[in-house]
């Protein structure tokens, strides 16, 4: 229906048509590219977020391995041993948290995938319809 009104058209009238779409076009495009930038900026957000509690805890952990000395050099044996078991748990769950932020960092892309995808679609459809 589209082709039939501008089969009617002038030349500049097409001109003028293609203008617009370019340009319209080209504001969408932008607008993804920004929802898709803000999208990744969450993603890194999450991942640093993780990476700062995964440090607390394990600062907490290295708390809990130097109390563990202390009562070891204090205590009977029975004290420092349980100090010094639940320091490594601490200390565990803190490097497992590390690393799990780590990896989600290095996985995360931040390449903006729809817009390069909608740009190439774009690019298609321009040759397909130029002569």
């Amino acid at each position: 229906m589209n082709e039939d009104r501008t089969v009617d058209l002038p030349l500049s009238g097409l001109f003028a048509n293609l203008r617009q779409e370019a340009t319209l076009l080209i504001k969408r495009e932008v607008e993804l590219a920004r929802v898709e930038a803000s999208q990744k900026v969450g993603q890194v957000t999450r991942g640093a977020v993780a990476l700062a509690i995964g440090g607390a805890v394990l600062f907490i952990g290295i708390l809990f391995l130097m109390l563990s000395g202390t009562f070891g050099l204090s205590k009977v044996v029975e004290p420092w041993l349980a100090a010094l078991i639940v320091g490594g748990v601490v200390l565990l769950v803190g490097v497992i948290m590390l690393l799990k932020g780590i990896s989600n960092m290095k996985n995360m892309s931040l390449t903006p995938q729809r817009t390069i995808e909608t740009l190439k679609d774009d690019a298609r459809l321009v040759r397909s319809r130029t002569p």
